[in-house]
Parts: C-alpha cells; sequence; structure tokens
C-alpha cells in the first residue's frame, strides 16, 4: 500500500503541496486530479524521492521510499523522458537497466510489449522519428517494463489517438488486475470516471474533494464528474 502522510513541500515562499494525505491499497487505481499548477507532479516527484518533503512522509508498505523501493515503482512522465537519438530497443535497454534488469529480460519483455501495441518494427527506429502517439506508447513500455508493484501515470493519454487510448486503458486495467498500486493523473474527466476506484481533487495544493469515486458521484446527484470538478473549483482542468 501507498501512503502518503500530511505531505507538504514548498519551493520558496510557493507551497506547492499542502498537507495532503491519501492511502492507495494494491489492485486500485487512483485519480489524482487539478489544474495544471494543483501539485500533482509535485507529489507524483515527491513519491518517488525525487524531491525531499518539508514535512509529513511518504511510505509503500510501510517503509520509507528508497533507490531499492524505487526499482519497484514504473513512472510515465507528462512531459516526456525520451532520448531523440536513442533507438527504441536501446531506450528500453537503457530505463531498463537502471531498473535492474539485464538486457536479456529487457529484450524479452520489450518484444513482448512492442508487439501487443502492435509495433514491433520500430525496435530499431531512432525515438525522433516516431509520431508522438508512438513516443507515449515507448514511455508507457518503460513503465511497465520492469514489472512494477506500484504505477504512476502523468498524464498516460495524452497525444493518443482514440484507439490507441482503448489499449491503454486495457493495459491499465489488466495492471490493476494483477494487484498493482496504480495512481494517475489526467485532464480527461471521463477516463477518470472510467478507470478510477478514489479520487483526489487538489486546487492550489490543498485538498478539495476525497473519496471513492461512486461515492462522491452519489453525494453530487450521480452527476459528471467533470460537473463536480467545476462546482468545487470553478473551471475544468483544461483552461
Amino acid at each position: 500500500m501507498l501512503e502518503v502522510k500530511n505531505l507538504v513541500k514548498k519551493f520558496d515562499k510557493n507551497i506547492a503541496v499542502n498537507n495532503i494525505s491519501f492511502n492507495v491499497e494494491e489492485g486500485r487505481i487512483f485519480g489524482l486530479l487539478g489544474r495544471n499548477g494543483a501539485g500533482k507532479s509535485t507529489i507524483f516527484r515527491t513519491i518517488l524521492n525525487i524531491f525531499k518533503p518539508d514535512s509529513g512522509e511518504v511510505l509503500y508498505n510501510g517503509k520509507k521510499i528508497n533507490h531499492k523501493i524505487t526499482d519497484k515503482i514504473g513512472y510515465l512522465p507528462e512531459e516526456g523522458s525520451l532520448i531523440p537519438s536513442y533507438t527504441v530497443l536501446e531506450q528500453f535497454i537503457y530505463y531498463g537497466i537502471l531498473k535492474s534488469m539485464s538486457e536479456d529480460e529487457v529484450k524479452k519483455q520489450a518484444i513482448y510489449w512492442l508487439e501487443r501495441f502492435n509495433i514491433l518494427d520500430y525496435a530499431n527506429r531512432k525515438i525522433k522519428e516516431l509520431s508522438k502517439g508512438n513516443r507515449q506508447k515507448i514511455q508507457f513500455i518503460i513503465a511497465v517494463l520492469h514489472n512494477p508493484d506500484l504505477l504512476i501515470l502523468d498524464e498516460p493519454f495524452s497525444g493518443l489517438d482514440p484507439v490507441s487510448v482503448e489499449e491503454f486503458k486495457k493495459m491499465v486495467l489488466e495492471q490493476k488486475e494483477k494487484g498493482k498500486v496504480i495512481i494517475f493523473s489526467s485532464h480527461r474527466m471521463e477516463h477518470v470516471e472510467q478507470l478510477c476506484d478514489d479520487i483526489l481533487l487538489m486546487n492550489k495544493g490543498k485538498e478539495i474533494l476525497k473519496g471513492n469515486l461512486q461515492e462522491i458521484k452519489a453525494k453530487y446527484g450521480n452527476k459528471e464528474l467533470n460537473d463536480i470538478f467545476i462546482k468545487e473549483v470553478g473551471a475544468t482542468d483544461e483552461e
């Protein structure tokens, strides 16, 4: 289980994350929602131990996250982190070795996932030659290549066509069925409604709304999540 307890993160005088707490259990998908600048990516990077919290803590299975635990985390960043001059396979090997995989293990998993996405013939193409959608597929494969226990997906559907979005959803749900802890953010509220068990709505680093998605919807008269978002925050995340 992932536990975020009373997390505070400041940058100079700006409080990016202000006393945020939540838990995500195995086999559940947690949606982190809010406008750009709400603090979502800062929380992700704190979970990954990239940022150190000013106060509060992040625990995974009761332990503070260290290098050994980060090897069990898969991360798809919103901004992308691919090396344009590498081939797809070289990119997989680079990240796989960082996650303590052998080169043979990387190649085996790479073939499996490239076949799943029907892009096996892209293995020796350079990253810079790929479309935005195919680069996003490569980012997703990197996130799951080492079979992580905790999966963090920051805007995973960005740049994807509708068919690819459905492929991604199916694969995310497969990870849930395997008992993974999954946390993700998305601008698209319909994706959140289709995938998430629980949500946290944030604004300017603060918690606005948190809980089981179906219970929250029932409380608001089963309104669409986007309408609830507008009511609580005053505008959609896409503004």
